[in-house]
C-alpha cells in the first residue's frame, strides 16, 4: 500500500499533467467559428474530472483553460473562462460520481456540462460586452445581448464537439483503469 506523501506527490504531479493537456489541447487545432474556435480543450475540460475527480478536475480544467485564453491574447475572457471551465468540469464529476461512472452518467454529465458552458459564456458575452461599451446601463446591456446571442452557435458547436470526442475517450479511461485494477 503507498503512503500518504506518495499518494499525494502522484496527485500532483497527475493534477499537473491534466492541467498541461487541456492548455496544449486548447491550442493544437484551432477551427474558428461565429464567435469563437472549437478545439480539443473541451474533451479535455470533460475527461479531467474522468481522472481526477470533480474537485482537482475542475482546478485543472480551470488552470489549463484560462491559460489557452491568456496566450491566445484574449485576457478579458479568462477569468470567466476560469469560472466556466471549472464549473464544466465540476458538474461532470458530479454526475459521473453520483451515477456511479455509468456510460449514462458521462453523457448526462457531459451535456450538463455542455449546458453550462453555452449560458455561461452569454452571460460572459453581455458582461464583457456591456463593460466595454460605454454607453448607458440599459442600452450596454441589449447590446452586450445582442453581441453575446451572436457567438452561442459557436458556443454550442464547440461544446458538442468536445462531448462527442470525449465520450468515446472518457469509455476507453475507464475501461482502461477497470482492465488495470485487475
Amino acid at each position: 500500500m503507498e503512503n500518504s506523501k506518495n499518494l499525494k506527490v502522484k496527485d500532483l504531479a497527475l493534477t499537473g499533467l491534466m492541467i498541461a493537456l487541456v492548455f496544449i489541447a486548447g491550442n493544437i487545432i484551432k477551427i474558428p467559428t461565429a464567435g469563437g474556435f472549437v478545439h480539443l480543450g473541451d474533451c479535455m475540460v470533460l475527461l479531467s474530472p474522468v481522472v481526477l475527480g470533480k474537485k482537482r478536475g475542475a482546478l485543472a480544467a480551470a488552470l489549463g483553460m484560462a491559460m489557452v485564453d491568456i496566450s491566445g491574447g484574449w485576457l478579458i475572457w479568462a477569468p470567466f473562462t476560469f469560472v466556466i471551465k471549472a464549473g464544466m468540469a465540476y458538474i461532470a464529476g458530479v454526475v459521473i460520481e453520483k451515477f456511479k461512472s455509468t456510460y449514462v452518467s458521462y453523457i448526462v454529465g457531459f451535456i450538463l456540462a455542455a449546458i453550462f458552458m453555452i449560458f455561461g459564456y452569454f452571460l460572459a458575452g453581455i458582461v464583457i460586452a456591456a463593460a466595454t461599451s460605454g454607453n448607458g446601463f440599459s442600452t450596454a446591456i441589449v447590446g452586450g445581448i445582442a453581441l453575446a446571442a451572436k457567438d452561442v452557435v459557436g458556443n454550442i458547436l464547440q461544446a458538442t464537439a468536445g462531448v462527442v470526442i470525449a465520450l468515446p475517450l472518457s469509455a476507453a479511461l475507464v475501461k482502461k483503469r477497470s482492465s488495470a485494477s485487475i
